[in-house]
């Protein structure tokens, strides 16, 4: 029986915010924002992601691999190449792929002991 692949090549996230403060011990409870990627296929995904802001052009791509059957979990934190991220910036994502992926947005705001954790799948276009 063949299955067809699961997921998608294209990705969007509309809502980014790193918030620039964290309460709580580090890395874990470091305000974050994730795209959980998942690869369900047998060959590598090539994914890129291209950062867009309200008040200038976008950053990137920056470049991920999410090895074959595995599962990559990207924190926008630590996106450097081709540049950071800006804090308390919004911004959104779009994640292109190789291979069909899927994606789930999480963002974790420590700003303050009572911490506040959303998690969405992306859009799939």
């Amino acid at each position: 029986m063949t299955e067809s692949p699961l997921g998608h090549r294209r990705w969007a996230i509309a809502d980014g915010y790193i918030p620039r403060g964290s309460h709580g011990p580090e890395p874990e409870m470091t305000s974050h924002e994730t795209a959980s990627i998942l690869n369900a296929s047998d060959r590598d995904a090539d994914v890129r992601l291209t950062i867009y802001f309200a008040d200038r052009e976008p950053a990137g791509p920056f470049r991920v691999t999410v090895p074959a059957r595995r599962t990559r979990h990207v924190r926008f934190n630590d996106l450097t190449e081709p540049e950071p991220i800006p804090l308390a910036t919004d911004f959104s994502c779009v994640i292109e792929s190789d291979t069909p992926i899927v994606v789930q947005h999480t963002r974790l705001d420590s700003r303050q002991a009572e911490n506040a954790l959303i998690t969405t799948i992306a859009f799939p276009a």
